[in-house]
């Protein structure tokens, strides 16, 4: 599976921190089903607002949808909320 992940302030959050606790949530969810994180795409200083598209990491991890060889099948979040505001899951999930 692929980790997508966010820090949205270095100076309110550890980036390290939170991307530990992330991390290791979404890897409590997968691996009692038999997954792995293959591939990790963390965003640090971008607002939950921002659209995915426009975040770093989120825009790479989109763009690897293209490709045919993605290198893993599924998407994991450590934590919901950090990774999406509003309607955004749903303007991103089709994709």
């Amino acid at each position: 599976m692929a980790f997508d992940g966010r820090c949205s302030t270095e100076d309110n959050q550890d980036p390290e921190t939170s991307l530990g606790w992330q991390l290791g949530n979404a890897r409590k969810f997968v691996e009692p089903l038999g997954a792995t994180v293959a591939a990790q795409y963390f965003d640090i200083g971008q607002s939950r607002s921002v659209p995915w598209e426009r975040g770093t990491q989120a825009a790479a991890l989109l763009a690897q949808l293209k490709r045919a060889d993605w290198g893993w099948s599924a998407v994991v979040v450590g934590e919901g909320t950090r990774c999406c505001f509003g309607n955004q899951f749903s303007l991103t999930e089709p994709k």
